[in-house]
């Protein structure tokens, strides 16, 4: 007897639940949603915060959020290294940070489309003789 053949995608059911939510996609900023940089700031921050202020996760941020990336920018050289990478990564900085909190970037985005579009699925049933 043959293995049962897989249910369409919209019959299928999945019980476990998603471990952190679903996926938000993210869309490039028509705006930046940060301040423009402070020259007070030095040249390594002045990189790092334009880098930021394109980055479409400040859209997603709330006032606490926008308070927190400008404190961390404030006291960038006074933090060791661990210290900025964790505090970037949990503002969705990093890499990292966007995949633990869940969000895809633009480009991402277009590659998952992409990727989907290629990939057509056709169902088909093989019916054998009964023995």
């Amino acid at each position: 007897m043959a293995a049962p053949y897989p249910k369409p995608k919209e019959q299928r059911r999945n019980r476990t639940a998603p471990a952190r939510g679903e996926w938000v996609d993210l869309e490039p900023l028509e705006e930046p949603i940060l301040i423009p940089y402070n020259r007070s700031w030095m040249t390594v921050k002045e990189r790092m915060w334009n880098g930021w202020r394109d980055d479409p996760v400040t859209s997603q941020y709330s006032s606490a959020d926008i308070m927190a990336i400008e404190d961390l920018a404030e006291r960038w050289e006074e933090m060791a290294f661990a210290d900025r990478d964790r505090r970037m990564d949990r503002l969705g900085l990093t890499p990292k940070g966007k995949r633990d909190l869940r969000w895809r970037t633009p480009n991402e985005v277009k590659t998952i489309k992409k990727a989907a579009e290629k990939a057509t699925v056709h169902s088909i049933r093989a019916v054998g003789a009964d023995k």
